[in-house]
């Protein structure tokens, strides 16, 4: 019986040791993925931050053009009313 209850006792030491290390062992993973999400963030913010001054760009290039179109539009009517006058 006393060998049977020792056997017991390093059994249960023997598996709380396991289990702190599969604990520890699951905190590792954790950090670790969360500092790839964190590390994803990032990379996510920083292509946004990218995109957004990207599309600035574009709406002022467009507006620019816009602003073009017009001009070109307005001369294309002189220089059509001047043709209509000249013939």
């Amino acid at each position: 019986v006393a060998v049977l209850l020792e056997e017991k006792g390093h059994l249960a030491a023997e598996n709380r040791a396991l289990r702190e290390q599969l604990e520890s062992d699951a905190a590792g993973a954790a950090a670790k993925k969360l500092l790839r999400l964190q590390t994803q963030v990032e990379e996510l913010q920083e292509e946004n931050y990218r995109l957004e001054s990207g599309r600035e760009e574009l709406r002022a290039r467009c507006s620019r053009l816009e602003q073009e179109a017009r001009g070109l539009q307005l001369r294309a009517q002189e220089l059509s009313g001047l043709a209509g006058e000249a013939r």
